[in-house]
């Protein structure tokens, strides 16, 4: 049988690409195979090692998740303890406290005084309103001084006043003295009231760790884990004691209620790992079989009165390795487990992961397999294209060669010159017989610049749009002044600046600007809003903000320091400068003191070393002194 010169030319094409393919896959099998090899050892080893890693950090960040709630134990306990000094200094000798101790407490058994009951229900007494505080004064040795009373109440106004902004943040709060006196705001238990009439507190570890004589560096410390049954959830006490003088007058005092905490902390989330808490002195705070009800009473546990061998051990690695580190971890130190300890920041406490050392060999094997699998899924994608390529650019332009030669051979020239064939292959050696491609590509790269040009004056405009719609959202609408969103912004930088400058924060408020919409209108209410806005834009004191409704904010810088004059006097006067301008607008307000809209302020020096929020709540706090005391002035 004779073959014609196309069949002879098909065979060789399909021997050539034949060959091609099997060398391609054999030596690209072959590579591959050698480095996966070397690769997954490697890689085993590395994955053992991020794992281990990875458990460490998950464990630090749900230890730091979980343990904020201390944090903000302390920053309270510290506030309550400077606002109670801070009022004890002033009024400890007024005659009108120790009048309100007699007619606030009862004596209930001979010598001992709690606060009426109506204190926790609600009550209104001397311009404030109580609720949920009650106080228990025990039986003790020093007599029932004008001072001692006067401290009691004081506690309880403190406690009044801060105890509600903490509530679900603590249990409860409470103000304790050495002379036998505690005094507590709880929204669920009348302590004062329920407590034995016999109680001595500070023969319990809580109060009397804060004592002089048991705590003579006056330290603010944790008190150990106890389970309260009262309360029916697990406890730990943070308490802060204040002197003046080289008197104890109170401490200051928080119950953190840890009934979800702990099992937080404790309870595995994969199967097989185990959370324990301990402390330094040699005691299991809580593992997974303390949380259960039978355990409840019986508190801390002391390691070596334990049956289980597993606490001793563990407390003997912590006791060697991590008393004096932030973070270790231990490989096989107890028998096939991983051992990952960290402590607690502000306590004696650790928190222990035991991880099987076989999960971690289980992951770090899969690790690699997948990369493996995922490999040799590439590679077989990578040869199923080459397949494809060679097949559309090789065996098929090969292919059609032949045609086209059998195209020559027949004399057929017309149709070779208007074929269609091998378009695609202008930069190819066959692709000498397709230069009108090179046409075709010039237009796309004209096409390609054109657009490119297009998308980047669109970019531009896009840009610019966007640049205005970040000014227009923080600008008020009504004044044109910059809004709260602007406000918040621009204080946490100002914040960070008050470590280095005098910056003053007055908060703003046209007095009865609610009488004045009603009675004029809200059209007028606007006016007058502008009206007052711009005039204090124009003095250019400082950074003027709408911060909401008739409420206007304003950062000042203050000048470098005279040396006649404080910060706090640069900042008043000009406040009293500002309050003075809204007055000579001389805007009609006929339900006004005044008879005229007047403004209220209250000044502030930013303390870098507190909070924003503090900081801000300290503002307010003055605009509402100056509001209280009869309106249109500074304080």
């Amino acid at each position: 049988m004779e073959y014609t010169k196309t069949d002879r030319r098909l065979r060789f094409n399909r021997r050539l690409t034949t060959r091609l393919l099997l060398r391609i896959t054999l030596w690209s099998v072959s590579a591959v195979l050698i480095v996966l090899v070397i690769s997954f050892a490697l890689s085993f080893h590395a994955a053992k090692e991020s794992r281990i890693t990875e458990l460490a950090d998950l464990s630090e960040q749900r230890i730091n998740i979980h343990t904020e709630q201390f944090r903000q134990a302390e920053r309270s306990a510290a506030v309550m303890a400077d606002r109670f000094l801070t009022r004890y200094q002033a009024f400890a000798d007024h005659p009108q406290f120790a009048a309100n101790f007699s007619a606030w407490h009862h004596e209930t058994e001979p010598g001992v005084f709690r606060l009426k009951p109506e204190f926790h229900d609600g009550i209104a007494q001397s311009g404030n309103y109580f609720q949920h505080l009650s106080t228990f004064v025990g039986p003790r040795q020093e007599p029932l001084t004008d001072e001692l009373k006067a401290r009691i109440v004081i506690a309880e106004l403190v406690l009044n006043e801060l105890g509600p902004a903490w509530h679900g943040r603590v249990a409860n709060s409470h103000i304790s003295m050495p002379e036998n006196i505690i005094a507590v705001y709880s929204q669920t238990h009348p302590w004062g009231q329920l407590a034995a009439s016999d109680l001595v507190i500070t023969d319990f570890a809580v109060v009397r760790s804060t004592l002089q004589a048991h705590n003579p560096e006056r330290q603010a410390a944790w008190t150990g884990l106890y389970y309260d049954l009262s309360a029916e959830y697990w406890t730990i006490t943070y308490q802060l004691p204040v002197d003046y003088a080289g008197q104890h007058l109170m401490n200051a005092s928080h119950d953190v209620a840890l009934n979800e905490m702990l099992p937080a902390l404790i309870e595995p989330r994969e199967e097989g790992v185990q959370h324990f808490l301990f402390n330094e002195n040699a005691q299991l705070i809580a593992a997974a079989e303390t949380l259960k009800e039978t355990y409840q009473q019986k508190g801390i546990l002391a390691v070596d009165k334990l049956t289980n061998p597993i606490y001793a051990a563990i407390y003997a690695e912590i006791s060697e390795h991590g008393f004096h580190q932030e973070q270790f971890i231990l490989r096989e130190a107890i028998d096939g487990q991983v051992l990952i300890a960290k402590p607690l920041d502000g306590l004696d406490w650790w928190h222990v992961t035991l991880y099987p050392y076989k999960n971690i060999q289980q992951a770090a094997l899969w690790a690699p397999l997948k990369m493996a699998v995922a490999t040799l899924t590439l590679l077989g994608f990578i040869l199923l294209l080459v397949y494809l390529m060679i097949n559309r650019h090789v065996s098929k332009p090969l292919r059609q060669l032949s045609d086209m030669a059998a195209l020559i051979g027949d004399k057929k020239y017309q149709q070779v010159i208007s074929s269609e064939l091998l378009t695609e292959h202008a930069r190819s050696e066959v692709g000498l017989l397709v230069r009108s491609f090179r046409t075709m590509a010039s237009r796309l790269l004209e096409n390609q610049q054109n657009l490119e040009t297009l998308v980047a004056k669109r970019t531009e405009q896009l840009a610019a749009a966007n640049a205005k719609l970040e000014q227009m959202a923080h600008l008020d609408g009504l004044t044109g002044l910059l809004n709260r969103r602007a406000f918040d912004a621009h204080i946490e930088r100002a914040h960070q600046q008050a470590q280095t400058k005098n910056i003053g924060l007055l908060f703003c408020d046209l007095d009865f600007f609610k009488q004045y919409n009603d009675h004029y209108g809200h059209q007028a209410g606007d006016e007058a809003l502008i009206a007052v806005a711009k005039c204090l834009q124009d003095l250019g004191m400082g950074q003027v903000y709408r911060y909401g409704g008739e409420e206007l904010a304003l950062l000042v810088e203050l000048p470098e320091q005279h040396p006649s004059e404080q910060p706090e006097q640069q900042a008043r006067a000009i406040a009293e400068q500002l309050r003075q301008a809204v007055l000579a607008l001389k805007i009609e307000h006929a339900l006004s003191n005044h008879n005229t809209l007047s403004m209220s302020i209250g000044v502030h020096l930013l303390n870098p070393n507190i909070s924003v929020a503090e900081n801000l709540i300290a503002a307010d706090e003055k605009l509402y002194s100056a509001k209280k005391a009869g309106r249109n002035q500074v304080c």
